[in-house]
């Protein structure tokens, strides 16, 4: 049986010069089925923020730490920062560590620790840096927003391969069919349910709808993004229904999948480019949006665009959409930005890389050069 879990994972930082990354690397986590947690989502609570740190950084199944060119506020109790503690917790909880630490040329000085005590946070920043370099757990670099999201993503999806057995959520409909097995074991042994069976069966209601909470509560504070689909109460009491003394649990909806055309007549360079580049590559294509450029199409760290301009923007996106219409990639997750191969894909690729004589160790821009005329 597939792994379907999603797992929550604590986003630690200092805030003031990493608002940006922190935004990406939340739509990040929601695309790999990740479930964000960080300061942005704490209420105002009668206990002390440390308490209330501690508790969620306990109920996390990873912690992800991205260090840039603060050092941070300081706690007065520990005389260290508030991200340094949080990830000396993290250790001593045996939560699985993630790191991803900005290349310090690309941090501007604006991003930096600045007053009197400057010189001293900026020694403390590179002690803590060496610290969690040297420790055991996977660190990755980046420079840009660009670089944070592609480096993330790969990370995450790594990630799941080292949780613990125990770690991890399950949506209600992703264990549909457990619970239907074990229902249709009851229902041979007897016909009606027990007085014992309901109370079970409506403690798991109320455990599914607890579950569906906590995920509105995570999409609610972040007010630039789609939102999540989530459990109702209305969704739990159609998937739950009793009906002649028998339990029935599920959906009538069917699953579609996608499936390649074949014969798509003529194929645009630019198009075949994308697909036979992707499939050398890690098989995925990034749609990534910015507020600053035009939409950027890349896969495997590849640059396709001429240019930075619109008009570039606009022929690679038409180059993705006419893979999308024929099937040939999948859109993963649900914000249209990160796409995968299909089947007929794949196929597709190696047929084109060989007629068109594409040579993939080279850069797409130096390629398609032979093309110009």
């Amino acid at each position: 049986m597939p792994d379907r879990r999603k797992f929550s994972i604590f986003i630690s930082s200092t805030y003031e010069d990493l608002k940006n990354e922190r935004q990406e690397i939340i739509g990040v986590a929601l695309e790999n089925g990740f479930i964000p947690v960080g300061m942005e989502q704490f209420h105002a609570a009668p206990a002390s923020q440390w308490e209330v740190i501690t508790k969620m950084i306990d109920e996390c199944d990873f912690y992800l730490l991205i260090i840039g060119g603060r050092y941070g506020s300081i706690d007065e109790a520990s005389n260290v920062s508030y991200t340094e503690k949080e990830y000396d917790y993290a250790k001593s909880k045996e939560i699985p560590v993630i790191v991803l630490i900005k290349r310090p040329e690309s941090i501007t000085a604006d991003k930096q620790d600045s007053g009197d005590s400057k010189y001293e946070k900026q020694k403390r920043l590179e002690s803590f840096k060496n610290k969690v370099m040297n420790d055991k757990q996977q660190v990755d670099f980046f420079g840009s927003v660009d670089d944070l999201k592609y480096a993330a993503s790969a990370t995450l999806r790594n990630a799941v391969g080292y949780a613990g057995t125990k770690a991890g959520w399950v949506r209600y409909r992703d264990v549909v069919d457990i619970i239907n097995e074990e229902a249709e074991e009851r229902n041979k042994a007897n016909s009606g349910l027990s007085e014992q069976q309901q109370r079970v069966l409506e403690n798991m209601k109320a455990i599914l709808t607890e579950f569906g909470n906590r995920l509105t509560d995570v999409e609610k504070y972040q007010s630039t993004r789609e939102k999540m689909p989530v459990a109702t109460k209305e969704d739990i009491e159609n998937l739950f229904r009793v009906e002649d003394n028998t339990l029935i649990i599920g959906s009538d909806n069917p699953v579609l999948s996608t499936v390649g055309r074949d014969d798509v007549g003529d194929i645009p360079v630019d198009t075949a480019f994308l697909l036979v580049y992707a499939a050398d590559g890690d098989g995925r294509i990034l749609k990534i949006r910015t507020l600053s450029t035009p939409v950027q199409i890349t896969t495997s760290g590849k640059q396709f665009m001429a240019d930075n301009s619109q008009r570039e923007s606009a022929k690679w996106q038409e180059a993705l959409d006419r893979l999308i219409e024929w099937g040939w990639v999948k859109p993963v997750g649900y914000k249209g930005e990160i796409y995968e191969l299909t089947g007929t894909g794949y196929k597709k690729a190696e047929w084109l890389k060989e007629g068109l004589e594409i040579d993939t160790t080279k850069e797409p821009l130096e390629e398609l050069g032979k093309f110009d005329d």
